[in-house]
């Protein structure tokens, strides 16, 4: 009777170790996967993701975008990671950092134990800069006016130096100006009346004008040339809408000293 139990156990241990062999230890495969299109592409920023399938019991480590000006980005240049949605088959990524008029080119990439496997490339091309276009257009349609370009992103020409004093901060300046988009259109303007009286550099103006008050003395007249970001920024201001550059030619009448 034990050798006949011998005989038949014996074939049962060969099926089962077969089974785990084939089964047990089968290689993990890299998941399938494809790039979504571009969207919400702005100056700096853009969005895009991917689709992926995973064999079952495969475990996905990282997954999201990566890219570059090179036609074949890849995870070791910039890149986005979507953990959180890994497990969804589906994710998208919000891209930024871009630069303006640039081409880049995409791939959606995932990530599991048997290595990394990428989408397909798309490519892109982030919106200009629209600001600095109307700047710099501004500047060749003006070519005798030699603006100064200050750290700040301010361009500031003196068109009349005055002899009194130059304001510093605390100060209170009294001024006549005239705000202009780069059209030449008109958006405000005190000529003729009451003269704009605030303290310098206290942040009661934008910030592109109250620099530029430092640098005129009493007398003097000059032009502020600035983009939003030191004027009325994404937002705007009642009819200057956002990221629009401004013109302002001012007249500093009078500094009162602190």
């Amino acid at each position: 009777m034990k050798t006949k139990n011998v005989i038949w156990f014996y074939p049962i241990i060969v099926i089962g170790f077969i089974l785990y062999l084939t089964n047990g230890c089968k290689k993990e495969g890299v998941p399938v996967i494809t790039t979504t299109n571009v969207s919400n592409i702005t100056m700096t920023t853009a969005t895009c993701g991917g689709s992926m399938t995973v064999d079952e019991g495969s475990t996905v480590i990282a997954c999201g975008v990566c890219w570059s000006t090179g036609m074949t980005p890849s995870i070791t240049d910039n890149k986005t990671s979507d953990v959180d949605n890994m497990f969804s088959g589906v994710f998208s990524s919000n891209i930024i950092g871009l630069n303006p008029s640039t081409k880049y080119f995409i791939r959606a990439y995932a990530t599991n134990n048997a290595g990394t496997v990428y989408g397909e490339a798309k490519s892109f091309t982030t919106l200009a800069d629209q600001e600095k276009l109307e700047i710099q257009n501004y500047r060749n349609d003006n070519p005798t006016l030699s603006f100064q370009l200050k750290p700040s992103g301010l361009y500031y020409l003196d068109l009349i130096i005055g002899t009194g004093p130059v304001p510093v901060a605390h100060d209170t300046a009294y001024v006549q100006y005239t705000g202009k988009f780069l059209n030449g259109n008109v958006f405000d303007t005190n000529i003729g009346g009451a003269d704009l009286v605030f303290p310098v550099v206290e942040g009661w103006l934008i910030s592109g004008f109250d620099e530029g008050i430092t640098y005129m003395r009493e007398g003097g007249k000059a032009l502020f040339l600035m983009p939003s970001k030191l004027a009325y920024g994404s937002a705007g201001y009642y009819s200057i809408p956002g990221y629009t550059p401004l013109l302002f030619e001012v007249d500093l009448v009078k500094v009162k000293k602190r």
